[in-house]
C-alpha cells in the first residue's frame, strides 16, 4: 500500500507534467549542493523548475500519464528539470552546466510526448532562443513583402516617366 506522502508525490509530478512542455533527465550523482543550486537558478530565470525525486514515483507518474518510459532514464539518481515553455532554454542550460562539470550527465527527457535520448537533447540545447527564431521569421516573411512592394514601385514609376515622355513629346 503506497503512503500519502508517495502518492501525493505522484499526483504533483503528474500535474508538472502535464502543464511543462518537455522535460530533461539528468544524473546528478558528484555535483555539489551549490552547483545544483546555481542550476536551479539559472532554470528558473526561463520559468523551468529542477526537482529531485525518486526515480520510481518519476516513473509511475509517466506511466500513469502513458508515456513510453525508457528505463535508462531512471538507473542511478535522476534529476528532472521540468521546462516551462522553452525545452531548448532548459536543454541548454543543463547542456552547459554539464559542459563545466563532468559530474552532471544528460540521460534524455521529453518534447512534449516524444521521448529524446542523450544526444537528441543536445541537439535540441543547439536551436537558438525563441526571440532569434522569431526574428528569422518576421525577416522571411518580410522578404517577399518588400521585393513586391519595390517592384511595383518600378513599375509604376516607369509607367509615370513614359506618361511623363508622351505627355511632353505631344506638346512639343
Amino acid at each position: 500500500m503506497p503512503n500519502k506522502k508517495n502518492l501525493e508525490t505522484v499526483s504533483f509530478l503528474k500535474d508538472k507534467i502535464n502543464e511543462c512542455a518537455g522535460l530533461i533527465f539528468f544524473d546528478y550523482r558528484g555535483a555539489s549542493v551549490l552547483q545544483l543550486t546555481n542550476l536551479r537558478k539559472e532554470l528558473a530565470k526561463g520559468g523551468c523548475v529542477l526537482k529531485i525525486c525518486k526515480n520510481s514515483l518519476v516513473n509511475i507518474a509517466l506511466k500513469d500519464l502513458g508515456r513510453d518510459v525508457k528505463d535508462d532514464f531512471f538507473i542511478n539518481p535522476t534529476a528532472v528539470a521540468f521546462a516551462g515553455t522553452d525545452v531548448p532554454l532548459a536543454a541548454k542550460v543543463i547542456s552547459d552546466a554539464s559542459k563545466k562539470n563532468d559530474k552532471i550527465k544528460i540521460k534524455g527527457g521529453y518534447l512534449g510526448v516524444d521521448s529524446l535520448d542523450a544526444a537528441t537533447v543536445k541537439v535540441v540545447a543547439s536551436i537558438p532562443p525563441r526571440e532569434v527564431l522569431l526574428s528569422h521569421l518576421v525577416t522571411a516573411l518580410e522578404s517577399p513583402i518588400s521585393s513586391f512592394v519595390y517592384s511595383t514601385g518600378s513599375i509604376i514609376s516607369s509607367l509615370v516617366y513614359t506618361l511623363e515622355a508622351v505627355k511632353e513629346k505631344k506638346s512639343a
